[in-house]
């Protein structure tokens, strides 16, 4: 939901603040008021690709922010997750557009791509114009309406199909990858036995980097380190060292405890002190005699450390990284040593993958065959509700190529004339017809969808009377589960809204801009009015405008 929208420089928005609430707002206003430019707006802060012709002119750039109630969703969540934004009570997205430089796009002002925007923002928000024909005319969507609409995804033969679909791919992909080497077997050997044979004399072994370094940065300080262990050792071996001193301490604590318990707590400390002094005065003493500085050892640690290191920057890996590519080239070997027997057992575990994936495939078909006609008599109902009385619909259901839904592919048919033949309907409907069309799919999937904003843009162009009052009805139930903006020029729509945005235009320092207020209730019927008259506000066309906002209470 959207609660807040700010645009400043937008092309003839040049400073305008809007509130939103939930339910139905209509906006409307005359020609070129910059209706769809608010929109556009909205549309930015969807994913639109920035475009400096939008900057308005003799500006730097442009600021679009909006302030959204994300709607409950695990997949938002999950989404919001995985983009490191933190979850919060509400969102601040926000684009700069700017002349000379990248857009800036941000949500709870962390950076982001425009990819990730759209990613989000498509669980947030659709925008459907009857210019823009949307995803009724896109062949691609219509199995997705299918399949959301049966609920096919909590069948099991989907999973069961989506597993074995995953793992056919990945099989003819390394088996791709195999036969890519196999042409370059020869080539391929030698390089990966050279470079084996490289890794494997050196013997590498776990954690020895970390040791050979802490090795050398001992004896690299070797006089400090025995000098160290010498004035140790002279301190714990003097006449009057302080293990002595403690010994003493303790048999004067003894004999005070003997007068006073409060001491006696304090002798077993002291002997631990004694104890513990004397373990490191002996290994000082053995340190000292046993430690010899090694230069012959010193140079072997730096010249393996510096071929070591060589071969992480050739290789550009870590030093873990070159003991697995080692595995790596051995697996590499075996396999095209043995490469025959690799291609065998790979068609093996290919061709057992395509069966089940195929069997899962058929199951999922069926289903849709079987199940289609639920959706087929929904639409048609929705579209007979909003007067297309003859109107026939189906659903096309065949065999395809196998993709992640398998192997179906769907296509609406449309008939919009009794009589008429059925048609694919991107060759058929008009554009009247095809925003019923639009309207009647996101009234039936308005359950299905996380989305809490839907955007209609001019899509009741071309209707009319009783037909323009049904599909005014029908925004007004969308807008029960989610909010709704309508740009509009019919009465009917705005007769049914909840919120009424009034956009027009003035001269401010001889520049036009844009500015917008919410209509009272007074205003609401007036413009009403002037809808259903185009002319001058008279009486009658108040009246007219009464009765119809009273058939929409």
């Amino acid at each position: 939901m959207l609660l807040k929208l700010s645009v400043k420089n937008f092309a003839i928005l040049s400073n305008i603040e809007l509130d939103f609430n939930s339910g139905l707002t209509v906006i409307s206003g005359e020609s070129g008021a910059g209706k769809s430019m608010v929109i556009e707006a909205v549309n930015y802060l969807y994913g639109k690709r920035a475009s400096v012709d939008d900057i308005r002119y003799d500006t730097d750039g442009s600021v679009i922010e909006g302030v959204f109630d994300f709607p409950e969703s695990k997949k938002l969540k999950n989404l919001l997750e995985e983009f490191q934004i933190e979850e919060d009570e509400l969102y601040i997205v926000r684009r700069e557009i700017m002349q000379n430089k990248k857009s800036i796009i941000k949500i709870n002002h962390r950076l982001i791509t425009l990819n990730t925007l759209r990613t989000i923002m498509n669980e947030v928000l659709s925008i459907y114009a009857q210019s823009s024909q949307g995803d009724a005319l896109d062949e691609s969507m219509h199995i997705n309406y299918l399949d959301k609409y049966i609920g096919i995804s909590n069948d099991p033969a989907f999973k069961n199909y989506r597993k074995h679909y995953k793992e056919y791919r990945l099989l003819s992909d390394k088996i791709s990858d195999l036969e890519y080497k196999d042409r370059n077997r020869l080539q391929s050997l030698e390089n990966y036995r050279i470079q084996f044979e490289e890794l494997s004399s050196l013997e590498l072994k776990d954690n020895e980097e970390t040791l050979l370094e802490e090795e050398l940065d001992y004896l690299s300080n070797y006089e400090k380190v025995h000098e160290s262990l010498s004035m140790i050792h002279t301190v714990l071996s003097s006449e009057y060292n302080p293990q002595g001193m403690l010994y003493d301490l303790n048999n004067h604590l003894e004999n005070l405890s003997a007068y006073d318990q409060s001491y006696k707590d304090f002798s077993p400390e002291v002997m631990d002190l004694y104890h513990l002094l004397n373990e490191l005065s002996f290994k000082v003493s053995s340190d000292r005699t046993n430690v010899e500085y090694d230069e012959s050892r010193l140079n072997d640690i730096q010249s393996r450390l510096n071929t070591i290191n060589h071969l992480k920057r050739k290789y550009n890996r870590t030093f873990e990284g070159l003991i697995e590519l080692q595995n790596e080239l051995m697996e590499s070997i075996n396999e095209l040593d043995n490469i025959n027997e690799s291609f065998d057992l790979l068609k093996q575990e290919k061709d057992t993958a395509f069966q089940n994936m195929e069997k899962y495939a058929k199951e999922l078909h069926q289903i849709r065959i079987n199940q289609k006609h639920f959706l087929e008599n929904r639409i048609r109902k929705e579209l007979q509700d909003l007067d297309m009385q003859n109107a026939e619909f189906e659903i096309q259901v065949k065999e395809n190529g196998f993709k992640r839904s398998g192997y179906t592919e769907v296509k609406f048919f449309i008939s919009t004339n009794k009589g008429e033949p059925l048609k694919e309907m991107n060759k058929v409907a008009s554009g009247g017809e095809m925003a019923r069309v639009m309207l009647s799919l996101k009234t039936i999937f308005t359950e299905f969808d996380s989305q809490s904003l839907l955007i209609l843009d001019e899509i009741d162009t071309g209707v009319s009377g009783q037909v323009a009052t049904k599909m005014a009805l029908k925004m007004r139930l969308l807008s029960k589960a989610r909010q709704v903006f309508v740009i509009s020029h019919l009465p009917q729509a705005a007769a049914a809204s909840d919120h009424h945005l009034y956009i027009n235009k003035k001269t401010d320092n001889n520049r036009t801009v844009a500015v917008a207020h919410y209509l009272d209730k007074n205003e609401h019927r007036d413009e009403i009015a002037r809808m259903l008259s185009s002319e001058d506000i008279t009486e009658a066309a108040q009246n007219n405008a009464d009765h119809l906002i009273s058939s929409f209470q």
